[in-house]
């Protein structure tokens, strides 16, 4: 079978239901050895073969690793590429990838990690230490901005890092940094034999866009258990197993088990949803509210759904509290709003006035509960249940407007000390309706509190490039991804992070509570005590929850489907079911 041939039948069988249909054809694996330090899977070994048929509700929006902004583009990029270590949601540590192991000096400020011997990239070229350091090297280039260079500045010092041999590099911090071997494998190492003149010339971040998937798929070179075979813009991209992946089972096969990996693009999680549920796909998450239709169809479609508790991530509203002007000068958010919304009794009026009870039943049919803090109560020891909560209370939040030095008028409408009526417009994205939902009940929630509440949506590309960039906005919606150690998510936390959405990027802690914050960070980056750590980590939670920058909204309970004939699926409590889908096999030849 040719290439193209094998192009149109992929798509052919992509857009069939799964049961029937005719066995794929096996992909060529190549006869490569396992790298010498390669790891062993220690679960029940399978058989190569199959197709795995998965969905994505946003395409990626490139494939480089150190542009990824997004949890659809890092799904597809972590297929296809691997860090020094790797996150294990069912032990919840971090575990060797890349690199084999690792000591720690006595200080804990330096580490010396091994990279396994005989690893390859996708197309054959050797891995060493020189790639790490070429990938340190870029992400810390000032013309290169990335999400990574400040989550490995610490102590306002960037990482060091030095090549001992081939196999063998030396990290440095200026000061103890209680998680650096988890965070250190947030960054997928860059293969410099294929990007190193992109990066001499300034060009390494235009490298690996999606036009380089569409017209060369085979130039994306990775570490990553798959290879690109193929993109269609809208449709689809379909994986084909690395031939010099670094994993193996215990008889010596080399993981991926599953010949071809299908990534359909979809226009929504309702259309995520009915496919999973039709039989077209493998696995999917599937909302609260398609929970009771969806498991009617299980025995016809033989899956099951697993209900794994509260989902990781957050969701919430915030406010524009940044103080900055645009290019002509003017005030990102006009004066009399700013001073709104940097009212601590404000926001937290507005949170009593939302109804997130009533949103619990209506939108996510009881199954969920108000959100309380900055960390999901999926995140275990890190949660800090012991937070101040804004129980739905109307009466409380008059109360706290007026304390605020608001009145209302004749007519009900709600008035700052200065006479400004209360009203802004909140920037939401589009295709959700659990959203539109959620943002109709806050704007009818408002109305009943005087406030004007206009609702606009945008592309969530758009939403990102005015929240984050251009700042052209006075209220936003959004949700971010949680689970594993919170180092990770202290671009939110900080107030320099990218991710302090209120007021990103600050050169300064602007309030004396962000600069709380920011000191409770470093502390627990400092101390090597568990406890110590999850206590701050817990006194963090509670400033947020005291000063409330983001009003927090629901955490669902997370459910997520996966056909029976699938085998080694380990379902974790948070995060991708497919988190280690080079383990899956079948020994149904059928979809």
């Amino acid at each position: 079978m040719t290439r193209r041939e094998l192009l149109r039948w992929l798509g052919a069988a992509t857009l069939a239901p799964l049961a029937g249909c005719t066995p794929p054809p096996r992909v060529e694996r190549g006869d490569a050895p396992l790298p010498e330090d390669a790891e062993r899977f220690g679960g029940a070994p399978g058989r190569y073969g199959g197709r795995c048929v998965l969905s994505l509700i946003q395409e990626p929006k490139g494939l480089h690793p150190l542009t990824v902004e997004d949890a659809y583009t890092s799904q597809v990029v972590g297929l296809l590429q691997s860090g020094l270590t790797r996150y294990d949601p069912i032990a919840d540590e971090p575990v060797p990838a890349l690199a084999k192991g690792w000591e720690v000096s006595d200080d804990h400020l330096s580490y010396t990690f091994h990279l396994r011997r005989g690893l390859r990239w996708s197309d054959g070229a050797p891995l060493t230490a020189d790639d790490v350091l070429f990938t340190f090297d870029a992400l810390f280039d000032a013309r290169y901005p990335n999400r990574y260079a400040q989550q490995y500045t610490i102590a306002g010092e960037r990482l060091r890092y030095e090549k001992i041999d081939e196999h063998t590099l030396r990290i440095g911090t200026a000061q103890v940094y209680a998680p650096l071997v988890n965070d250190i494998g947030f960054v997928s190492i860059l293969p410099r034999h294929r990007l190193q003149p992109a990066f001499a010339a300034g060009t390494l971040l235009e490298q690996w866009t999606t036009q380089t998937a569409l017209r060369e798929p085979q130039a994306i070179v990775g570490s990553g258990p798959y290879r690109l075979l193929s993109y269609r813009p809208g449709e689809r991209l379909v994986l084909t197993p690395n031939p010099h992946y670094w994993r193996g089972d215990r008889q010596g096969q080399r993981l991926p088990y599953i010949d071809f990996l299908i990534i359909r693009i979809v226009a929504s999680q309702n259309t995520e949803t009915v496919l999973f549920a039709t039989g077209q796909s493998d696995a999917a998450e599937i909302g609260v509210g398609d929970v009771a239709w969806v498991g009617k169809a299980a025995a016809t479609y033989d899956f099951t759904l697993h209900d794994r508790g509260p989902a990781a991530g957050i969701g919430f509203i915030w406010f524009n509290q940044n103080p900055g002007r645009d290019a002509r000068g003017r005030p990102f958010v006009a004066p009399h709003k700013l001073a709104w919304f940097r009212e601590r009794r404000f926001r937290q009026a507005l949170l009593h006035a939302l109804d997130r009870p009533g949103l619990v039943q209506a939108v996510y049919f009881g199954r969920g509960q108000p959100l309380h803090s900055v960390i999901s109560p999926a995140n275990g020891k890190w949660y800090n249940p012991d937070l101040p909560r804004y129980d739905y209370d109307p009466e409380r939040a008059r109360a706290l407007l007026a304390a605020a030095g608001f009145r209302w008028r004749d007519d009900g409408l709600l008035m700052d000390a200065a006479g400004n009526p209360v009203e802004f417009e909140l920037l939401g994205y589009e295709g959700s309706q659990r959203l539109t939902a959620i943002l109709t009940t806050f704007q009818e929630n408002l109305r009943a509190l005087g406030i004007r509440l206009r609702l606009s949506y945008v592309d969530f590309g758009s939403l990102v490039e005015r929240t984050s960039r251009t700042f052209d906005y006075e209220a936003s919606v959004m949700g971010l991804t949680g689970g594993g150690d919170p180092s990770g998510g202290k671009a939110i936390y900080r107030s320099d992070g990218r991710l302090h959405v209120w007021y990103p990027n600050q050169p300064r802690p602007a309030t004396e509570w962000e600069a709380r914050i920011d000191a409770l960070m470093d502390a627990q980056e400092r101390t090597l005590n568990e406890a110590e750590r999850i206590r701050l980590i817990h006194e963090m939670q509670r400033v947020f929850a005291e000063e409330l920058p983001l009003l927090f909204l629901v955490t669902p309970n997370a459910y997520v489907g996966v056909r029976n004939r699938w085998r080694n699926v380990r379902v974790p409590p948070s995060g991708p079911v497919t988190w280690n889908i080079d383990e899956w096999w079948t020994a149904q030849e059928k979809g």
